[in-house]
């Protein structure tokens, strides 16, 4: 450690440990009187220290000295008061969902910083302890002792992260990228919306789908990019089935299935136009809201279906998928039976010329 390095450390006083280990501390610079947490790291990567002290980022402590010193370097950075995701989950347990895609929005639009910078860094070790809400309620990234700027690798080297939260690839199947840290991301959105890990429950619906997405075990089914899975989580609620995803295969295939529909209901009326409304047009408005039906509900537009508090929690798959199916086939007949009321009044009121 050279003079200017120790001096520079010199103003930094320490008050108390944090946490458990002595290895994290708060201190307080003698002359400004700042708040700062002091790090004695010996698993780093000091390049990257140094990038984050030369680089600011909004969203992340600032770096205010990263020294070497033998074989550990010690670190100060920006203190950063509130309080930890976990803690909140804690005290809170999950979160409403307007509020959870906040703050993963938000936590996303940090790592787009750091994955589209002129040296892309994965953080590597995303998880609800290392995530604090400060004062505003923001979400500010607080560790990068695992964190690594992304090359073209085979594997990664070393084993970091925690079970969980960690990526396959972590553990010496891939090198680790952009989308380990969206593995991570999702894992952290499902906790946030049900306050369990997606091996124990499953947020329902759109979002609940794309947990399952950004928690493939094979990368390449994830979203390619954290742009897309902030794209995909807020996706509004009223979209469609078919374009909810975001991805060019679905959507063209939706784009397909609604315009076909819309030709053979167009098909219905143009054939029979000339019969009375009992026929022709009846016929049409009856297979329009069979398939909006069927659509809506196969797919679980605005979580129609999961929404269902009774089903949903039948822990047995198939008996859950039968009772869907019999819910379907009456909302069918139901449909039918509500239009066959309906046009009969209809003829009733303005006679079978209609």
């Amino acid at each position: 450690m050279s003079p200017q390095d120790k001096c520079a450390l010199s103003f930094y006083r320490e008050i108390e440990p944090i946490g458990a280990s002595d290895k994290v501390m708060l201190v307080r610079h003698s002359e400004t009187g700042q708040l700062c947490v002091k790090k004695t790291l010996h698993r780093y990567n000091r390049d990257l220290y140094q990038f984050l002290k030369d680089n600011c980022f909004n969203g992340i402590p600032r770096i205010y000295e990263c020294v070497q010193d033998g074989d550990v370097i010690i670190v100060v950075e920006e203190y950063i008061s509130g309080i930890t995701l976990r803690r909140y989950l804690t005290e809170n347990g999950s979160m409403p969902e307007k509020k959870a895609k906040r703050i993963v929005g938000e936590i996303c639009d940090i790592l787009r910083n750091l994955h589209e910078t002129s040296f892309p860094i994965v953080c590597r070790d995303l998880k609800p302890e290392n995530i604090i809400l400060d004062g505003k309620d923001k979400p500010v990234i607080i560790d990068f002792d695992s964190a690594k700027f992304i090359r073209k690798e085979t594997s990664d080297t070393v084993l970091l992260g925690t079970p969980g939260y960690a990526a396959p690839e972590q553990f010496g199947f891939a090198a680790s990228d952009e989308r380990t840290d969206i593995y991570a991301m999702g894992v952290i959105l499902n906790e946030l919306l049900t306050g369990s890990m997606p091996q124990e429950r499953v947020a329902q619906g759109r979002l609940g789908k794309l947990v399952r997405k950004s928690t493939s075990l094979d990368p390449k089914l994830r979203p390619k990019s954290i742009r897309e899975f902030r794209s995909q989580l807020n996706v509004p609620a009223w979209t469609p089935p078919g374009f909810r995803s975001l991805e060019p295969s679905n959507m063209f295939i939706g784009t397909i299935g609604y315009i076909a529909n819309a030709a053979f209901t167009f098909y219905i009326w143009y054939s029979n136009r000339e019969l009375q409304f009992s026929s022709g047009p009846q016929m049409a408005i009856m297979w329009m809201m069979f398939f909006l039906w069927t659509v809506a509900y196969g797919f679980d537009y605005l979580g129609m279906r999961t929404k269902m508090p009774v089903v949903r929690n039948i822990p047995n798959r198939p008996t859950r998928i039968l009772i869907y199916a019999v819910i379907w086939f009456v909302g069918f007949i139901a449909i039918g039976s509500v239009l066959s009321v309906v046009f009969a009044w209809i003829e009733e009121v303005f006679g079978s010329g209609v």
